[in-house]
């Protein structure tokens, strides 16, 4: 595949570059999974309303698989009516109460993905107080004699969380205002600053833009260089580019340079810097008027981690409930997706719950952090989620708190009312699908369909959840790699981002034409070379993206207003969408045919990025997208 300069370049695979699987699987594992969730009893997290206000009762709903006989379904729910104090809830605890309630049969639902008939449960738990943490377990009680059986959730990892614990926290949270307009960017630290690679030095002839030069192979594990100290000097050039966030990598005590194997969660790695060295960042990234989000990791931990270490030195260390050991696990205990180094924490613990909202609630009031990007969400539950979430408000109601969940669909939405958000991985694959050169996977009309009901059905357009949408981090392959280093794609995805997407995530570089000079391989982050400085950059695409950004912040319709499609065509390859809010109405047009395309506008004049203005029709260039803005309105 050759390259915007003619060079042929290796093509790479455009779809199997996602991680932790859920957005991205074949056709046979994406079957298999739908089949496993209708066999024995799963809950799927289904209540209604999905984040119920202060005294609303909440409709809970179980199907029940055909090879499962019940006389009985139970829920045994837990009030805790203090966020602060996460003890385990019990009849006789002083701040919670404890009661059952039944399920009744619903429905019966023919399946045909397993060729048979599954019950539909449902029952109604009270309403409760403002405050309140609802917890709860299903227990079916089988038909004659036999034991009980409890409902189950598959995890990511491939393992099944049995006699699972759901929940939900009772609330008036919403994410905070100054989130709906944000733009971020994401600073991955070891390699944003890295001295020791020279700095202002003319681009190398590779493949796209490079730093001074690019790491190799066996670099890419090892620590670069990059401090907090060093973002902090760096803080003027992102401010310059107009974003309102910066989203920092973990920079936690660790035991790589990425960060997210956390040995202690109160003290910044030496590596990095110093807790100074990140009050002082946070402190001047609030005088530049820049929020700062931080990389939290509440599912693993490192194997050096204190209470980890304990657990495995000695079967009785309290601590030893706080993981999951056993020979049922590869390396006699409970792993991220099998990884020794990064044991997984039983988050549904109650010391663990204490201890990981402690350490948020530390970085957030003692050192003015914003919120958190919440790594691997999809790994604690969903009850856990709600408790970490409550205390976090409570502390700083102004937060923001957005999960990596690379779920789609139904599973993405039951997080509303747990998280303020969830990062928008479907849009991520929608815009490789549509954007990428020789991906020709999805129509015009299936893209602008997606987009329309994909707002609709995760109730995005109410603003009660943020989708932080982007096209490429730390663990994918950059876009500009995947489309052969053509900066011409990068910026229809772009345009299209931010027009279309939630609160839009710029990962570091891709402003000045960042590549990579290889594809990822598992476990090796090619989407992770040093930041190019000064004449290596490409200001032709920095000026691009301060444009996007500026746009972005000047249209509210673009943060809040509904998708409406005017005009949608296949066969030209074109698509004509407006959003609208208050005085803000704003176009979005796209072609991806290969030819040129005249789209005809609605009534009025309009401007695009580079301020031309036209009036009644635009003539797109093949495969290009701009934002229009009508400035009478």
């Amino acid at each position: 595949m050759p390259d915007s300069h003619g060079r042929q370049v290796e093509k790479p695979q455009i779809m199997q570059d996602f991680v932790f699987g859920g957005i991205e699987s074949d056709e046979a594992h994406l079957l298999a999974a739908q089949r496993e969730l209708l066999r024995g009893i799963r809950h799927q997290h289904q209540i209604a309303p999905l984040d119920p206000a202060p005294h609303q009762a909440v409709q809970l709903t179980v199907t029940v698989g055909p090879e499962v006989a019940l006389d009985h379904l139970l829920a045994h729910v837990y009030v805790m009516f203090d966020a602060s104090n996460s003890a385990e809830p019990s009849h006789t605890h002083p701040q919670s109460r404890a009661f059952t309630v039944e399920f009744e049969r619903a429905e019966v639902r023919w399946e045909p993905l397993i060729w048979a008939y599954v019950e539909v449960w449902q029952v109604q738990v009270p309403g409760q107080p403002a405050g309140a943490l609802v917890q709860y377990t299903i227990e079916g009680r089988p038909s004659g004699a036999g034991a009980s059986q409890w409902a189950s959730e598959p995890n990511m990892d491939g393992t099944v969380e049995s006699a699972a614990r759901y929940g939900y926290h009772v609330d008036q949270f919403t994410p905070p205002a100054w989130a709906h307009q944000a733009v971020i960017y994401q600073v991955f630290v070891d390699r944003f600053t890295v001295d020791r690679f020279g700095v202002d030095l003319a681009p190398e002839e590779h493949l796209g833009r490079a730093p001074s030069r690019w790491l190799a192979p066996a670099e890419m594990n090892n620590f670069a260089g990059g401090t907090l100290a060093a973002v902090t000097q760096q803080l003027p050039y992102i401010a310059d580019l107009g974003v309102t966030a910066i989203w920092l990598s973990p920079i936690f005590v660790c035991d790589s340079y990425h960060g997210y194997d956390t040995v202690d969660y109160y003290n910044v790695d030496p590596r990095f810097g110093t807790n100074a060295d990140l009050h002082a960042l946070i402190d001047e990234a609030h005088r530049l008027d820049l929020r700062v989000l931080l990389d939290f990791v509440a599912n693993h931990t490192s194997i050096r981690f204190a209470p980890f270490a304990a657990a495995k030195a000695d079967e009785h260390s309290p601590y030893r409930a706080w993981f999951s050991f056993g020979a049922a696990y590869k390396h006699g205990y409970r792993c991220f997706f099998d990884v020794a180094a990064m044991p997984q924490l039983n988050t549904d613990h109650p010391d663990v719950r204490q201890f990981l909202g402690d350490a948020a609630v530390h970085w957030l009031t003692a050192y003015g952090a914003d919120g958190f990007r919440l790594d691997y969400a999809a790994g604690p539950s969903h009850a856990f989620w709600s408790e970490f979430y409550a205390r976090c408000k409570s502390a700083r109601p102004d937060c923001w708190l957005f999960g990596e969940v690379t779920r789609p669909g139904a599973a993405l939405r039951t997080y509303q009312g747990r998280l303020d958000g969830c990062l928008d991985f479907g849009l991520t694959r929608l815009l490789r699908q549509l954007c990428l050169p020789d991906a020709a996977s999805i129509s015009i009309v299936e893209f602008a369909n997606y987009i329309v009901r994909n707002q609709r059905f995760l109730g995005s357009t109410d603003n009660h959840f943020l989708l932080p949408s982007f096209l490429d981090n730390h663990d994918m392959n950059r876009f500009l790699w995947v489309a052969g280093n053509n900066k011409a794609r990068l910026q229809m995805a772009a345009t299209l981002l931010f027009g279309l997407g939630g609160p839009p995530i710029l990962y570091y570089g891709t402003e000045v034409g960042l590549s990579q000079p290889r594809s990822k391989a598992p476990w090796l982050e090619e989407a992770r070379h040093p930041m190019p400085w000064g004449a290596a950059q490409d200001a032709e695409l920095h000026t691009f993206f301060k444009r996007l950004i500026a746009r972005r912040r000047g249209q509210p319709a673009l943060c809040y207003g509904a998708i409406e499609t005017l005009y949608v065509n296949d066969a030209e390859g074109v698509w004509l969408a407006q959003r609208t809010h208050g005085q803000s109405r704003v176009l979005i047009v796209v072609n991806v045919s290969t030819e040129p395309r005249a789209v005809q506008l609605p009534d009025g004049k309009y401007v695009g990025l580079a301020d031309e203005e036209v009036a009644r029709e635009i003539v797109l260039a093949a495969s290009c997208a701009a934002i229009l803005v009508n400035p009478s309105n």
